[in-house]
């Protein structure tokens, strides 16, 4: 009997210990530890941290198809066309002891099939629009003029420059003083972009400048900015008023040209190349009815009575997307010519 009792015994004691060495065995192994993409929230909404860094990225765009009857900016234009564009932007932020240091890149790629006769390749347009780096109120590289974007441009339509109001893309080195009271003043140095024969690569004998002061209570907004051609050794003046006033906004904006009989990089002149003469005025105003649904007008004149004229619808049924059909008229006195246009856009921005 104690034979019996100590084998039993034994044998329980084998099968314990083998299975304590089959579940050691078997173990699972320890996951690799994961890093989650964070949320930034220090420079605005959609920037997330890039995984193992410190920069916030941000990216967005849009998809946009715009079709249309006619040209506001050419007289004597007619004819349906359709354009259809893909606009990526990029975003980085990060914090350092002299301030934010932050990258834009902006591309835009656009499908017309009435390119071909403009000298596009495969009806296709593909346009570096921004390529900058902001730090310690500096501005270095690719981004609209400053003498158009500091102020803020015309009214909210897409023919706001039939009257042309200034340049766009361009590089250039700018500082801009913020008060943080709503006071801003800034100054550029923007490439002339004008060939000089006389200097090897063509390259021009100097920058283009660009000085301004704006107040922006975020209700109310006033501004004065100059720019100096230094190719045309001429230049223009713009002052700008904006108010909003609940679902009710509106504009002002007027330039002066130093020489009303020529254009320069400043003052531009029309659509079809007559100039301001001595001065240009813009207005607009918007209402917005409901959340999805808005209106838009805006007047343009020039010394040299050039008319242009353009309205809007803007339905956003649901976030993110935009219908907006818009007309326009613009007169042409200096070449007795005029033209009617109309378009519907749709847009879907992420």
């Amino acid at each position: 009997m104690n034979i019996k009792s100590l084998l039993l015994g034994s044998a329980a004691a084998l099968a314990a210990v083998t299975g304590a060495q089959a579940a050691d065995a078997i173990v699972a192994a320890e996951p690799e530890p994961m890093e989650y993409v964070r949320v930034c929230d220090a420079f605005g909404t959609g920037y997330f941290y890039i995984p193992g860094t410190e920069t916030c990225l941000k990216i967005g765009g849009y998809v946009r198809f715009d079709a249309g009857y006619a040209d506001a900016y050419t007289p004597n234009s007619d004819g349906l066309y359709t354009n259809s564009r893909a606009h990526i932007s990029l975003d980085t932020a990060s914090d350092t002891e002299w301030g934010a240091l932050k990258t834009r890149i902006v591309a835009r790629f656009d499908y017309n099939p009435h390119n071909s006769a403009a000298g596009f390749e495969e009806n296709t347009r593909t346009r570096l629009i921004e390529a900058n780096i902001t730090w310690g109120g500096f501005l270095v590289g690719l981004a609209d003029s400053q003498y158009s974007s500091f102020s803020g441009y015309a009214g909210d339509v897409i023919n706001d420059d039939v009257i042309s109001y200034g340049p766009f893309e361009l590089n250039q080195v700018t500082y801009t003083f913020d008060g943080g009271n709503g006071f801003k003043a800034v100054v550029s140095l923007e490439d002339d972009g004008t060939n000089d024969n006389d200097i090897p690569g063509g390259a021009s004998d100097w920058p283009d400048a660009v000085a301004g002061i704006k107040y922006d209570s975020g209700t109310f907004a006033a501004s004065l900015v100059g720019g100096y051609d230094e190719s045309q050794e001429e230049g223009a003046i713009k002052a700008r008023i904006s108010g909003t006033f609940g679902a009710f906004s509106a504009f002002l904006l007027g330039g002066w040209n130093t020489d009303g009989d020529t254009t320069n990089k400043y003052a531009p002149g029309d659509s079809v190349g007559t100039s301001w003469g001595d001065w240009a005025v813009w207005g607009g105003a918007g209402y917005k009815f409901t959340d999805k649904v808005a209106a838009n007008v805006q007047l343009s004149y020039t010394d040299n009575e050039t008319f242009a004229a353009t309205g809007n619808v803007q339905w956003t049924p649901v976030s993110g997307l935009l219908i907006q059909p818009e007309i326009s008229y613009t007169s042409w006195d200096a070449i007795d010519e005029d033209q009617f246009a109309g378009m519907v856009r749709l847009q879907r921005t992420f």
